[in-house]
């Protein structure tokens, strides 16, 4: 009668275990700023033993590292900075030792220049793979790295901005020319890519602050002890700019302006 009822009993936890997909475990987003995530999941609700989960992030796009993980069932999540990377994922893996054996089902966010928001589909190209490079000697040769471009645009625009004692200066083209940077300068250096494809665009923008060692241009904060941050006061007056600065009245389609200290391009009117 044992044997029985012990049948009936691993019957009854197979049959359990087969009603079991990946479809029915679930990712619910409780909360998500920009340094955290709030999550939960049901992988731990279905009443089968020795199940093994956890929470993995991983940072960037193309050859995104995992940088995180979480083996709670509620759990609370750091972010990567925004300043840093662009887009995260975040997988929501388990292991049930019997069917379904393994899930893994991901969602991935980006940065949209506000908060971070779920993507319903992988953007075709990612900013994370495109680079750029700086070469050794005076003035400041600077040209964009598309080696690890995760696919090749129909076509690309390329815009420079480059900012030291006060002057800024503008560049266009896969490659520029700055003679008036010294090697005695600090540079902040911003580029804007535009890649265009099957009548889309993607819009690439990064910034950063550069210093020379002696023998390259690095990121300033490189090696430095001690940074002072300074407050500035942003005025919101509405009023546009071109990427040299200078004020506009009439803008035209599919150009990049300023306003408010913000990037946009008009499509349509």
């Amino acid at each position: 009668m044992k044997k029985v009822l012990l049948a009936l009993l691993v019957s009854l936890g197979l049959q359990t275990q087969a009603q079991i997909t990946c479809d029915s475990i679930t990712t619910t987003y409780l909360s998500i700023s920009q340094d955290t995530m709030a999550v939960e999941t049901n992988v731990m609700s279905f009443g089968i033993p020795f199940t093994l989960h956890s929470w993995d992030l991983y940072e960037g796009c193309q050859n995104a590292l995992l940088t995180y993980y979480d083996t709670n069932v509620i759990a609370s999540i750091p972010l990567p900075s925004p300043n840093l990377i662009d887009t995260f994922v975040l997988c929501n893996w388990s292991d049930f030792g019997s069917a379904p054996y393994s899930c893994y089902p991901c969602d991935t966010f980006t940065w949209n220049g506000t908060n971070w928001a779920m993507m319903q589909q992988q953007p075709y190209f990612c900013c994370d793979s495109i680079t750029y490079w700086t070469d050794q000697s005076q003035g400041f040769n600077v040209g964009l790295d598309t080696t690890g471009i995760v696919h090749n645009p129909d076509s690309m625009d390329v815009y420079w901005s480059v900012c030291t004692n006060g002057l800024c200066y503008a560049g266009q083209g896969m490659y520029a020319y700055f003679g008036q940077v010294m090697t005695t300068d600090t540079v902040k250096l911003c580029y804007d890519v535009m890649l265009y494809t099957s009548n889309t665009v993607e819009v690439c923008t990064r910034c950063d602050t550069l210093v020379f060692d002696g023998n390259n241009w690095v990121l300033f904060n490189m090696g430095t002890t001690s940074i002072n941050e300074l407050t500035f006061n942003r005025i919101n007056d509405d009023k546009i700019y071109d990427m040299l600065g200078r004020e506009v009245t009439r803008i035209q389609l599919g150009t990049i302006y300023i306003k408010n200290g913000k990037k946009f391009i008009l499509w349509e009117q």
